[in-house]
């Protein structure tokens, strides 16, 4: 800190500077003025945060001093030291912000008290303001995001159906809004953007929205036609309200698009809905701007921005699906051959490589799928070994995998799908080192293909065991033999068709897996000591 002693005479300054420590109250700094002009002078070059002043002087007196520091440097601290007991002089130290009158002669006790004293005031008036320039820095980093949610949250009450009415705080926040009849939405999605803009932002996503937010902002906010925020409710999406010139919409975003080509020099897909009513019709443009962002094909950068067509000329989902090569992918997780896996996947992506085009709504069924079998997976190996599941570690949500260009790359997309299913069957196999159970695993497949011909040398082939080590190990296991287990498994089944009265028992034998009823009938009464048609009676009766 700095302290400015201003006096016309020097060994009244010399002596006020010998009597204090100026290093112990915090003043690295000592100046001298001999009058009010030239303090006026050093407190304009030098900002000093204590200023002890005489009253008469020179020049510029005392007072003038004061007054002049009550406009210009409110802030500093003023300590008066005079040889006149004057109830004027007093007053008007008290009226411009002095904290102490002194006398001359100048007592040590009274001059450090002072000095304490305004020491004490302008630390905690320093405090009182850094605190306020804190709050008002939050509140103006915190502005941007509670803008954006307060939009959010109108899009998720528009999709309950409910509307914003006069009062509400969306309508104090944008009273524009209160005037609007009808809008369309466009939807930005940042998770398609082209690979070098996505790593550049890699460690500030939040800076990513902040950049396109701004530029989108730039055209259409600045202009009074709309507004754009990011949508809390979902990762990586910008939504854009634009309204009074519905037909204007596909200009604002061409330019949007050309704005943000320049400054991030990439590019990014957009979905635009027709003409909706506001507020009512707001989740309606909501989804169609979704659904146009959705339907576009992945794989053609002809067309960034997509604007919504009624069925049926969006277009229609693929019909390549993961189920078909599901249980050969899980038998080759389970075996923990790396080739096999990829093998499987590689079948799976020579399909979908056949397809001319890949919406975003195929690409998200085919990772929900895929997620969904693999927990599948999970839970019946951990559900079946009493361990704790030991789940592959996730990197946040999925990420569109694109080229240079900007388009999907099939091969990025295989690649993380095989390192995923790798990872997992690497988790699967050292915990079957710990605590292996195959019988369990054969128990399993059994339960799920009963209604199938099931052998002994089937169930050898496919889990690569030797025919008498099953035979052994099953009955170990289960306190019966494999054939045993098959044939309660399907009588547990049949009891459940026999209730119904319009199924011939022949053909709950075939539903079951059993070729010929008589021999079906000799397995059930051998079971359940009566025959299906018995069992049948028995259970109607009781049914009433």
């Amino acid at each position: 800190m700095k302290v400015l002693l201003v006096d016309d005479e020097k060994h009244v300054r010399k002596t006020v500077r010998k009597l204090i420590d100026w290093e112990a109250f915090g003043f690295h700094v000592v100046l001298e003025a001999e009058d009010g002009t030239e303090a006026v002078e050093l407190i304009r070059e030098q900002r000093p945060q204590l200023v002890i002043t005489d009253i008469m002087m020179p020049v510029k007196s005392g007072l003038e001093l004061m007054e002049w520091m009550e406009i210009h440097a409110s802030d500093c601290k003023k300590i008066v030291i005079s040889g006149f007991n004057d109830f004027e002089f007093v007053r008007h130290t008290v009226k411009y912000g002095g904290t102490d009158y002194l006398l001359k002669p100048i007592d040590r006790g009274h001059l450090q008290e002072a000095v304490g004293k305004a020491v004490a005031s302008w630390n905690e008036a320093n405090r009182a303001k850094l605190q306020f320039h804190e709050k008002n820095k939050e509140v103006n980093e915190l502005k941007p995001m509670y803008r954006d949610k307060l939009l959010s949250r109108l899009l998720t009450d528009a999709a309950s159906g409910s509307a914003p009415l006069p009062g509400e705080s969306y309508l104090r926040e944008f009273p524009v809004l209160a005037a609007v009849r009808s809008c369309r939405v466009a939807i930005l999605d940042l998770n398609t953007m082209q690979r070098p803009i996505r790593d550049k932002y890699k460690a500030s996503v939040d800076l990513l929205f902040f950049s396109v937010l701004n530029i989108c902002n730039d055209f259409v906010q600045t202009a009074g036609r709309g507004t754009a925020f990011r949508n809390w409710n979902k990762p990586y999406e910008i939504v854009l309200l634009l309204w009074d010139e519905p037909d204007m919409a596909a200009r604002w975003l061409r330019k949007i698009s050309e704005g943000i080509r320049q400054t991030l020099k990439g590019a990014v897909d957009v979905g635009i809905s027709a003409e909706c009513s506001f507020p009512d019709g707001l989740d309606q443009a909501y989804t169609q701007a979704l659904e146009a962002l959705n339907g576009r094909n992945l794989l053609d950068l002809a067309a960034r921005n997509h604007e919504y067509r009624p069925s049926p000329a969006m277009p229609r989902i693929g019909t390549v699906r993961f189920g078909k090569y599901e249980e050969k992918t899980r038998l080759a997780v389970r075996s923990g051959n790396h080739e096999q896996i990829r093998h499987a996947v590689g079948e799976w992506f020579q399909d979908i490589r056949a397809m001319p085009a890949i919406t975003m709504e195929q690409l998200k069924m085919w990772w929900d799928e895929f997620n969904v079998a693999r927990a599948g997976w999970v839970e019946e190996f951990f559900q079946a070994s009493h361990e704790s599941p030991r789940w592959p570690h996730e990197n946040g949500p999925f990420v569109v995998p694109l080229d240079e260009d900007g388009k999907l790359s099939l091969s990025q997309l295989q690649q993380m799908m095989t390192d995923r299913l790798i990872e997992l069957s690497q988790i699967l196999i050292s915990m079957q080192a710990v605590n292996s159970n195959p019988m369990r695993e054969i128990a399993r497949y059994i339960e799920t293909h009963y209604t199938q011909d099931i052998t002994l040398q089937d169930i050898s082939a496919r889990f690569h065991l030797n025919r008498e080590y099953i035979s052994r190990k099953f009955k170990m296991e289960f306190q019966e033999t494999m054939i045993d287990f098959v044939n309660r498994i399907r009588v547990e089944k049949a009891k459940l068709l026999l209730i119904s009265p319009y199924l011939k028992v022949v053909q709950i034998a075939q539903m079951v897996g059993y070729h010929d009823e008589k021999y079906f009938s000799r397995v059930f009464k051998k079971q359940e000591q009566m025959t299906p048609n018995e069992f049948r009676k028995q259970a109607l009766k009781e049914l009433g």
